[in-house]
């Protein structure tokens, strides 16, 4: 096979567009060999039902600069899910793109999901619980752990460095479902999400007891 014939058949081989429930899928830059985009995408579209897309335009997979200045792989902005090309495998890539549908929701759902405060409540209760927990097993916890929901990279910063995830899966046991849930009220619901939808059900309603009805009222907000 000579390079014209190979460089065609890498050109089939890298289809730059999808669709997923309507939505166009536009890939810059090429995913790694492991990785077939028409698994995550059907995958994603049976687990995730349709009216949680209502909030998306369009999706975009490549190596983007403000994966550098925000310091992630996945965003959503102005309707938009921006998803990096560098994933380890298929979950990987699912779990990134359901966490962006996650927070296209929460600003659908916005009111429902925390304008009753409770899952604010239940979210802070836990942070203090984590408190003491650190206090206990002789960490040196920042004292706005106990009252901050909103994001701080100070805060995110201890929990990553000062304390590490893999110790963090140990005091959050029980507590929250994933060490980067602890990070603020947003991700404490992305993740939720991700849970309730792709894994574990019923270790969610069981934990995080009000999390699991908020994402059960918009499962199915047509029922309210």
């Amino acid at each position: 096979m000579n390079w014209l014939e190979r460089s065609v058949e890498k050109s089939k081989k890298f289809r730059t567009h999808y669709t997923m429930k309507g939505i166009d899928i536009f890939i810059k830059d090429m995913l790694p060999e492991n990785i077939d985009p028409d698994v995550v995408f059907k995958f994603i579209s049976k687990r995730i039902p349709s009216h949680f897309f209502s909030n998306i335009d369009i999706v975009y997979i490549g190596d983007f600069g403000i994966f550098d200045e925000k310091e992630t792989n996945a965003v959503f902005n102005n309707g938009a899910i921006m998803i990096s090309n560098k994933q380890d495998d298929v979950n990987d890539m699912i779990d990134d793109i359901v966490h962006e549908i996650a927070h296209a929701t929460e600003e659908k759902y916005y009111n429902l999901i925390y304008e009753d405060q409770v899952l604010k409540k239940e979210f802070l209760g836990k942070r203090q619980r984590l408190y003491q927990s650190l206090v206990y097993n002789d960490y040196k916890p920042i004292s706005g752990i106990r009252n901050t929901y909103l994001y701080s990279k100070k805060i995110d910063m201890y929990f990553y460095k000062d304390v590490g995830y893999e110790s963090l899966w140990y005091l959050i046991n029980g507590l929250f479902p994933t060490p980067y849930a602890v990070t603020s009220l947003r991700e404490y619901f992305a993740v939720g999400f991700e849970h309730y939808f792709l894994k574990d059900r019923a270790s969610l309603k069981r934990d995080c007891p009000i999390l699991y009805s908020k994402l059960a009222e918009i499962e199915f907000p047509e029922d309210k």
